[in-house]
């Protein structure tokens, strides 16, 4: 008997063994990998995390923290997290409220009556709590004039970041419909925190929050922490790795986390296990999973909760957030069903998802085919007559460059047998979804549905957390047409002039060149402000002070009018010859039909240093 139960001692020993060799090779394996694909993308290093609910995989790094000084990244280096800071903002919110009298629903006025923004359905839908944290407030992004902080040398009070950020704060739709990515709605967040805690919210959030879970060097850091072990953060710029500054940007709650790849996984342990330290179990499904846009409302049960997107990855449901800010990215993931967390951060700027896709794939394998037991029904025949066309995105996270999402997004939803083909505006497909029932739609491979067709006034579609609207499809491509061609007609009238100038100036006898200079002037101006904005926003932190390329920009919209208006007048004044005047006149009408719409999406007068 004893012989027995020695031998089957020895062998789960041997089992448990071998198992714990074949982990070690498995991890040792997916660190080559990682290694190979950094040397490869000119990484300097990456902070890595990847555990199960009860035990660590691996936790430490690759690389370099710091190149110049020779440094390896260990699992004490703190990296930037940048957007990830919205996770633990919400997580310390949403712990406050349990403890106050107020909830998610709670109005922002409710708090601070005198906290400043506009909504003018603010009698029948003001901004929630909820809103903020789920990004549907309708609030804009940030400003470039307010994207960072020069003046203060100790992090501020959140009400004064808050009121840096006033030009954003107005809901440019009801608010809990649509979902617009902004960062001011986490700094109001903070300032939240501060008013309900009486305490400083970095301070907050670290007693409350970050030591509970056991994040120890974890932190929202306003100015580099000198007393910390940091990795230097690198610009690429070709192939050449440049060290940068830590940046101070003016928005703690939603950019300044801090953390290292111990702490990390701390935190995905935490997550996956529903741990009850801060609140109940049920808690994190709030955090998980939206309430407030439209699309939720109607059932959907995907898109970005409590500082928590959802993603379908590797045959699995995943949750989680990602980061990018001066000199670093991150991403974060988890999924319960799959029992795994990863935390990836990198010092320089680019992709951190990528990596996380390599260590994904090595551990679950790539998935080829959709899931096993995913229902598909029939697609009913008035969603097919009601939803076919075109439609345009109607929520841009920021006005100014919305015109980009009117001009070169939007797609066409092509009802085929029970399929539902999303196609580019002018025709060529661009993915496959599956109805799921109840207005909602899989894409290929997914095992939840994350898309749905919206039951409104005007056919409406939300996907990848996006609102659409159907619109007219010819009127979108006679408008992307007239201007190409307004452009064109421009450019082909500018390089003639500067011939025509050119080779009139070396000319003894001498004509008239007012008619080429007035739409060589026009050519010339548009090319000047497309360069000023294109100098100016190449360097986000020039923005918020008047520069040679900001001023550039500035004049030259104006010009661009007078000499426009000029050569409508010039009409009347040109040379006989029918050609040139049918030329003239076509160019002359581009550069109004230019003018009218640069006018229309704010680029004319734009003062890019307050903004």
């Amino acid at each position: 008997m004893n012989n027995k139960l020695i031998q089957i001692i020895l062998f789960t020993l041997f089992i448990s063994f071998t198992n714990i060799c074949h982990s070690q090779i498995r991890t040792a394996t997916l660190i080559k990998i990682l290694e190979d694909y950094i040397e490869e993308k000119n990484i300097p290093g990456i902070s890595i995390s990847i555990v199960k609910s009860d035990s660590i995989i691996f936790v430490g790094g690759i690389g370099y923290a710091n190149i110049e000084k020779k440094e390896k990244v260990t699992k004490e280096h703190l990296f930037r997290q940048g957007s990830i800071s919205k996770s633990f903002t919400a997580l310390g919110l949403y712990k406050l409220l349990q403890e106050s009298p107020y909830s998610l629903n709670s109005p922002l006025k409710k708090i601070d009556k005198n906290l400043a923004f506009i909504n003018k359905w603010q009698a029948t839908y003001p901004v929630r709590i909820s809103h903020l944290l789920e990004h549907t407030s309708g609030f804009e992004d940030f400003h470039a004039h307010a994207v960072y902080n020069n003046k203060d040398s100790l992090m501020p009070s959140m009400l004064n970041m808050v009121n840096d950020h006033s030009k954003s704060l107005y809901s440019r739709w009801q608010p809990g419909t649509k979902k617009a990515y902004s960062n001011p709605n986490y700094i109001i967040a903070g300032h939240l925190i501060e008013v309900l805690s009486g305490s400083s919210f970095d301070e907050y959030i670290k007693e409350n929050i970050l030591n509970d879970i056991g994040m120890k060097s974890s932190g929202y850091y306003f100015k580099k922490p000198e007393d910390k072990l940091l990795a230097q953060g690198y610009q690429r710029t070709g192939s050449v790795l440049n060290p940068i500054s830590f940046a101070t940007i003016n928005g703690s709650p939603a950019g300044d986390f801090c953390a290292n790849a111990k702490d990390m996984a701390n935190y995905l342990q935490f997550i996956l296990e529903r741990n009850t330290t801060l609140f109940l179990k049920e808690g994190f499904d709030r955090i998980e999973y939206p309430q407030t846009n439209i699309a939720a409302k109607m059932g959907l049960k995907f898109g970005y909760g409590l500082g928590n997107y959802t993603i379908w990855k590797n045959g699995y449901l995943f949750h989680g957030h990602g980061g990018e800010i001066d000199g670093f990215a991150a991403r974060y993931v988890y999924s319960r069903e799959a029992d795994l967390g990863i935390a990836i951060a990198i010092n320089r700027n680019g992709d951190a998802n990528a990596i996380v896709d390599e260590i994904l794939d090595y551990l679950l394998g790539i998935q080829k085919l959709a899931p096993e037991g995913r229902e598909i029904f029939p697609i009913p025949e008035s969603i097919k007559n009601q939803s076919s066309g075109f439609y345009e995105f109607k929520s841009s996270k920021s006005e100014l460059l919305s015109f980009s999402d009117r001009m070169f997004g939007g797609f066409i939803l092509d009802f085929q047998k029970e399929m539902l083909v999303r196609k580019r505006i002018l025709g060529r497909p661009k993915d496959t979804l599956y109805y799921a029932g109840n207005n909602q739609f899989y894409f290929e491979n997914e095992g939840v549905p994350s898309a749905m067709l919206i039951e409104s006034e005007k056919p409406a579609f939300w996907i990848n957390d996006n609102y659409t609207e159907k619109e007219s499809r010819t009127k979108r491509i006679m408008i992307f047409f007239g201007l190409l061609i307004s452009f064109l007609l421009v450019s082909i009238y500018f390089i003639s002039s500067l011939i025509w100038l050119i080779r009139n100036f070396v000319k003894k006898k001498k004509k008239n060149p007012i008619n080429h200079l007035v739409l060589f002037g026009v050519g010339l101006s548009m090319i000047l402000m497309f360069v000023g904005f294109g100098f100016t926003m190449s360097d986000v932190k020039s923005a918020m002070n008047v520069s040679f390329s900001s001023l550039l920009l500035y004049l030259s919209s104006y010009v661009l009018v007078l000499l426009t208006i000029i050569s409508i007048y010039r009409w009347t004044k040109l040379p006989s010859h029918k050609g040139v005047k049918i030329f003239y006149i076509l160019t002359s009408i581009g550069a109004i039909s230019i003018s009218i719409y640069l006018w229309n999406i704010g680029f004319i007068g734009l003062k890019l240093w307050n903004y």
